[in-house]
């Protein structure tokens, strides 16, 4: 499921907001286990999390880069918009080549489902 969160959209980065941000679009992907309970046949589907892939435009300027180095450090992202949001944890970042003063980069996220534990 992809979803356009667009310039409305604010990120932080371990509490830092991201500036400069233009566009940013989300694509979240169930994470789910199989689980065959003790003497059954059938298996049962639990959802324990999300794979979010994010990408995010931004201007070219060293805000971007400061971005993009404190994404590659890893950590917590925090993402909002209009009656959204969620944090995940980074587990990779891919950055793009600038062009027309406008830098696009990934950055993949995991999150577990609430009350879950690691």
């Amino acid at each position: 499921m992809a979803i356009s969160l667009g310039r409305e959209c604010s990120l932080t980065w371990d509490g830092v907001a991201v500036p400069g941000v233009r566009d940013v679009t989300v694509d979240v992907t169930p994470e789910t286990t199989r689980i065959r309970p003790f003497g059954s046949r059938a298996h049962v589907s639990v959802q324990t999390g999300y794979a979010i892939e994010m990408v995010v435009e931004t201007i070219d300027d060293a805000a971007a880069t400061t971005a993009v180095s404190k994404a590659q450090s890893g950590g917590e992202i925090a993402v909002v918009a209009t009656g959204w949001s969620f944090t995940a944890v980074v587990a990779g970042v891919t950055d793009g080549q600038p062009l027309d003063d406008l830098r696009t980069f990934r950055v993949v996220l995991h999150s577990t489902q609430p009350g879950l534990r690691s």
